[in-house]
């Protein structure tokens, strides 16, 4: 079969779509093209994945001032135009959308075209471009538990499944990981990150934490600050006496949860299901000015496990933060319970059911 999934902007809405176009090319013969923007990570991250990707012209809607919402209202019908283009000259079997700005015309397009259309929900409150589009839908799909509470979607719809992650996720090795990130074995090591491109608030957070997290015995940092805060970061780890890898960007996301006995992070979806399954000791801070303020939603879903604790972005402080750290270090016991998932292996078991036996 061939599957087109549209979407992206944001690791959150890119990577469940990763994860479900490997389980479509796991099966000989089957293709995946994805649809995204050219300004979303998605222009960045789909070469380097090997995956193909094309661009359509569309804009941000939500949470914009009123002239760039009126500036994307005016793309709408070109967006719509090259989405039902691209999908009348790629004849996909089945279209997916995982959110994100390309999402919605794409969506559109292949409800116009009668084309079999999947949405799938990262999230645990659904968006707005989901729950509009979720009326077209053939099935939406839940990776989070008690996602829909509020009866958005129908009930024959809904597919409840585990979180939805890459396939190498939870299964880097510890030991080959702290090497290559140049730390070192027996300490208590700390992921830090903010997302694709890093977290500023975090990231400034940190900075003015590390002299207090110097004097957690055994302590290492693992840092992924983005692009412009790295210099700043890396320096202040290192007059604090820190032990620390900086990155910009970390393109082994499996190896650094192998290397972390406790992550310090945002909460979008893709980091709440990839801690889930890892089965990782976390403090989030979701990110304020989320659509819906979904990560705060996230946040708290992990936080009733025991394996998180939840600092809102408005009482984040350095000595917050360390007291958090210390918290966690300070235990050093079992890590959650990891949990288990097939959410991509199902939601090809549904494209499936719609393709043509000719």
């Amino acid at each position: 079969m061939k599957v087109i999934i549209a979407g992206g902007g944001t690791g959150g809405h890119l990577y469940p779509g990763i994860a479900i176009a490997r389980e479509v090319l796991a099966e000989p013969g089957n293709e995946v093209l994805f649809i995204g923007t050219e300004q979303g990570i998605e222009a960045r991250v789909l070469p380097r994945e090997g995956l193909p990707v094309r661009f359509i012209a569309v804009g941000k809607l939500k949470g914009m001032g009123l002239a760039a919402a009126l500036r994307t209202l005016a793309m709408l019908p070109r967006s719509l135009f090259q989405s039902l283009h691209l999908l009348r000259k790629e004849g996909p079997d089945v279209v997916i959308g995982v959110g994100g700005y390309s999402s919605g015309p794409v969506a559109l397009a292949a409800w116009l075209l009668r084309l079999p259309l999947i949405i799938v929900e990262p999230n645990s409150y659904p968006g707005l471009a989901n729950r509009v589009l979720g009326r077209a839908a053939k099935k939406v799909v839940l990776p989070f538990p008690g996602t829909d509470r509020r009866g958005f979607f129908a009930a024959g719809k809904r597919v409840q499944t585990g979180p939805l992650v890459r396939t190498d996720i939870g299964s880097g090795d510890r030991a080959k990981a702290l090497r290559a990130f140049g730390l070192e074995p027996g300490r208590y090591t700390v992921l830090v990150t903010g997302g694709s491109g890093g977290a500023h608030a975090v990231n400034m957070a940190m900075k003015d934490a590390a002299r207090r997290i110097a004097v957690i015995p055994g302590i290492q940092v693992l840092h992924q600050t983005g692009e412009k805060d790295q210099q700043e970061i890396s320096s202040a780890y290192r007059e604090a006496g820190v032990k620390a890898a900086v990155l910009p960007y970390l393109h082994d996301m499996a190896g650094a949860y192998a290397a972390a006995d406790l992550v310090v992070s945002r909460s979008g979806a893709t980091t709440v299901a990839e801690l889930a399954v890892c089965g990782k000791h976390a403090v989030l801070i979701p990110y304020p000015y989320a659509a819906d303020n979904h990560q705060e939603h996230n946040a708290l879903t992990l936080a009733t496990t025991g394996a998180a604790e939840v600092i809102i972005q408005r009482d984040l402080s350095a000595e917050r933060l360390t007291e958090a750290i210390q918290r966690r270090a300070g235990k050093r016991g079992e890590p959650p319970r990891r949990m288990e998932t097939t959410a991509a292996r199902e939601i090809v078991r549904i494209c499936g059911s719609y393709v043509r036996k000719d």
